[in-house]
């Protein structure tokens, strides 16, 4: 197998084990399972990846985005957590969750990049199912009605998709760095 292909799997598995473990660590009250699988895995990219600067400013953009995105969720009653979280602001793991989603953009998603219309449709699917899944799981609370919660996701998935490949390409611009997936 050649190295660009097995840092894509590692990539796209990375989020996987990570979402699983955050999952996980909500459902048992042991919120610091997931933030530590994202924390190892943020460690294992940055020590492997071909494009450390481009991927730092990719997450620290694009995380930042999503994190907001999620706390104005939370405020507005879109989310709710476990009574164990009791912070004002969303769970670390939830932090640590969306700072490793944001490396599968230039990464593992990049094959979406020029193809809006399917980012757009993939986006809102994957998306929402993850937090309709988190929900079932017990990881976190969508509130009622299930159906527009989901659909507020779906929406906001599908839209920010596609622009965080706007986003990524300006940062990609912007910075002197090369990266294998970018061809």
């Amino acid at each position: 197998m050649n190295k660009r292909l097995t840092f894509l799997i590692f990539n796209f598995l990375g989020l996987q084990i990570t979402w699983a473990a955050c999952a996980y660590g909500a459902i048992k009250a042991q919120p610091m399972f997931g933030v530590i699988a994202g924390v190892t895995y943020l460690i294992l990219h940055f020590m492997l990846t071909p494009s450390r600067r481009t991927d730092l400013i990719t997450l620290l953009s694009l995380g930042t985005i999503g994190i907001l995105l999620d706390y104005a969720n939370m405020q507005f009653g879109v989310l709710g957590f476990n009574a164990y979280h009791s912070s004002g602001f969303i769970p670390l793991w939830l932090v640590a969750l969306w700072c490793v989603f944001t490396l599968m953009i230039p990464h593992s998603l990049y094959w979406l990049r020029k193809k809006p219309l399917l980012a757009f449709i993939l986006g809102g699917i994957g998306g929402s199912s993850s937090y309709w899944l988190g929900h079932k799981l017990g990881a976190i609370n969508l509130h009622d009605p299930l159906f527009t919660s989901v659909g507020i996701y779906f929406i906001q998935w599908a839209i920010f998709i596609p622009v965080a490949f706007i986003i990524y390409r300006i940062i990609k611009q912007n910075t002197y760095c090369s990266n294998f997936t970018q061809a």
